[in-house]
């Protein structure tokens, strides 16, 4: 099992795309975090990479977690998600 950690460059369409192509399945849990299904044969480490760049670049999900790509054969990557909301928030001086 491998984890991604690394701050990210910004999705680009080639890589929505290549993303999108090679999910499966998308599985929500119940406290709200994706898990990813991908096809055999692809890289569990590139897509997990790809998963959290597509995460970051949605910011449809406000709260931390992590989570992992896996494929058919059980090869899996786990990578962590930041929302980045709370310190966006301060950066802006929101919040009161």
């Amino acid at each position: 099992m491998t984890k991604i950690n690394g701050i990210n460059s910004p999705l680009t369409t080639e890589e929505a795309s290549r993303f999108e192509s090679g999910v499966i399945e998308t599985v929500w849990s119940e406290t709200g975090e994706p898990h990813y299904m991908i096809r055999d044969g692809l890289d569990v480490k590139e897509y997990a990479s790809l998963a959290k760049k597509s995460l970051e670049f949605e910011r449809i999900i406000a709260h931390d977690f992590t989570s992992y790509v896996i494929n058919g054969s059980g090869e899996r990557a786990d990578f962590e998600y930041k929302s980045g909301w709370f310190l966006e928030g301060l950066a802006e001086q929101d919040m009161e």
